[in-house]
């Protein structure tokens, strides 16, 4: 698969999931379930081409058992990537998710400080913003070069993705902040899979492992084992089954 038809793939799941749940069930955990399974369905198992170094990945997700931590980000990314070397390297992404609210231009779940101490744990964690309607990104895309496309249109998300870190220098949580988004599918195939936003300290590992950390542990986490398609992926890492099991079991 090449890798631009991976991210159109991922935008419209995002837009299936986010289209379902509006105005009904209009909630950050229902929505952000729903997206992963779907993800995880589609994207188990993805070898693509297209990059500077063609890869392939194993894609698997868990959900966290019992109450969830209060203060931490929705979605974490457990990020496993072996070099062309053999080495492996790994990382720790974080994505907290908001709802747009009904007939505003403005995200009303987000605690100021909530953000505060999200950033003080993990300055890496991104800002996804769903809104049920389409949003036009920073994403640009050079279609000419690949015959599977149609012409150049307007790329266009429901769930735009920024630094949290920005948003909060903005300090302004309303539609004003798509000016600085680029696409979910985007922050997974151009920054997560070559190693970008990724947190690598021991405790953020840690905490997207499901172990005892400071950082605590997020809702859901997104184990992704990247190798070039000649090498073999990373060996699995279990995550702390008293903490996480597979969405699958999870409902």
């Amino acid at each position: 698969m090449h890798f631009i038809e991976m991210e159109q793939f991922i935008e419209q799941e995002v837009t299936d999931a986010v289209s379902r749940h509006f105005p009904l069930d209009w909630k950050e955990d229902w929505i952000t379930h729903d997206m992963l399974i779907r993800l995880r369905s589609r994207f188990r198992h993805v070898a693509l081409f297209g990059l500077r170094i063609p890869i392939h990945l194993d894609w698997e997700i868990y959900k966290l058992h019992g109450t969830r931590e209060k203060y931490f980000g929705d979605i974490g990314v457990l990020l496993r990537y072996r070099m062309p070397t053999g080495n492996v390297i790994e990382g720790a992404g974080f994505l907290e998710a908001k709802v747009r609210g009904r007939n505003s231009t403005n995200f009303p779940h987000v605690r100021p400080d909530q953000i505060t101490r999200i950033l003080s744990r993990t300055p890496q964690t991104r800002l996804v913003l769903y809104d049920y309607n389409p949003v036009a990104v920073l994403d640009d895309f050079d279609y000419s070069r690949h015959h599977f496309h149609r012409p150049p249109y307007a790329l266009v998300t429901h769930a735009p993705v920024l630094p949290l870190q920005l948003a909060s220098a903005v300090g302004q949580y309303d539609d004003t902040l798509y000016r600085f988004c680029t696409s979910f599918s985007r922050q997974f195939t151009r920054r997560y899979f070559h190693l970008h936003d990724l947190d690598f300290s021991k405790q953020a590992i840690a905490s997207v492992k499901g172990f005892p950390s400071e950082l605590g542990s997020p809702n859901v986490v997104m184990v992704v084992r990247v190798a070039p398609q000649e090498q073999e992926l990373p060996e699995r890492v279990p995550l702390n089954d008293n903490t996480y099991g597979s969405i699958d079991d999870n409902g």
